[in-house]
């Protein structure tokens, strides 16, 4: 089944309704809405480019999934305290010209690494990316996100040696616990991959949060897809491209994904 598509006007309509309702947006995981397994997420179109500022209004009509249990523990499962300890909701979106990607990162405590070069030694965002589904070795993308000395950097630690040229937000959200981050980032194809992408396409794909070595307390915490090393091509998630994310009447996410998920 086709999305359900609004005209430019209603979906106007529809967002000044209820922009005070959704003001400061903070996304809640909705994967099992449409139909999706554990390891499996759709890339959707949004109805406009996200503006990368940290505010996630542009994104409450979008797929969400979350990592906040023991079966997406990596490594510490020890010092791991549950879901306000840390815990990751994100989504991505594309459109013919970038890639985009939001995170809601709840933790008790922000603790960042001492420079770009070892943004792992402290609290960061990892982006896992097979763009040509080789499956072999490690993936070609890794984009790094970490807010060191108050100032957010997209680092390469793959194969993508533009990447950091990609604009990026973090920002303080303490609605999220005191350490507490939003993420959004915009990551042009041509800075990523040769590969063309088009609506039913699908690459590897996993997220991982690192908490870091230069903290006793939270010391080697990793939170990834099934606790799957995202360092092997062949354990990385399935991210599907899909197409406009449409609403209806009751602002209620209408897209359907049946026929995307089936596709090779």
């Amino acid at each position: 089944m086709k999305p359900i598509i609004f005209s430019l006007a209603l979906l106007s309509t529809i967002f000044m309704s209820f922009s005070l309702a959704w003001s400061d947006f903070l996304p809640e995981a909705n994967g099992a809405e449409f139909d999706l397994e554990h390891g499996e997420a759709i890339a959707g179109v949004l109805p406009s480019p996200p503006k990368i500022d940290g505010n996630l209004d542009d994104w409450k009509y979008a797929v969400w999934i979350a990592f906040d249990s023991k079966k997406d523990i990596l490594r510490g499962h020890a010092d791991w305290k549950g879901k306000d300890d840390i815990s990751v909701t994100w989504s991505t979106a594309w459109d013919k010209d970038n890639f985009y990607f939001a995170a809601a990162v709840r933790d008790d405590k922000f603790t960042p690494g001492p420079d770009t070069a070892n943004a792992w030694k402290g609290d960061c965002i990892f982006l896992y990316i097979d763009w040509e589904n080789l499956e072999v070795a490690a993936p070609s993308g890794k984009p790094n996100f970490s807010f060191i000395k108050k100032k957010a950097k997209v680092t390469n630690f793959g194969q993508n040696p533009d990447i950091h040229l990609s604009p990026i937000a973090i920002v303080p959200t303490p609605k999220l616990g005191k350490g507490g981050m939003i993420y959004e980032v915009a990551m042009s194809f041509k800075d990523s991959t040769k590969r063309k992408i088009k609506e039913g396409d699908h690459v590897g794909f996993t997220p991982g949060y690192e908490e870091g070595f230069n903290d006793p307390a939270e010391q080697g915490v990793f939170l990834c897809w099934n606790g799957a090393n995202p360092d092997d091509s062949s354990l990385l998630g399935k991210l599907t491209f899909g197409g406009p994310l449409a609403v209806n009447l009751s602002n209620k996410l209408t897209t359907k994904w049946g026929v995307l998920k089936a596709r090779k």
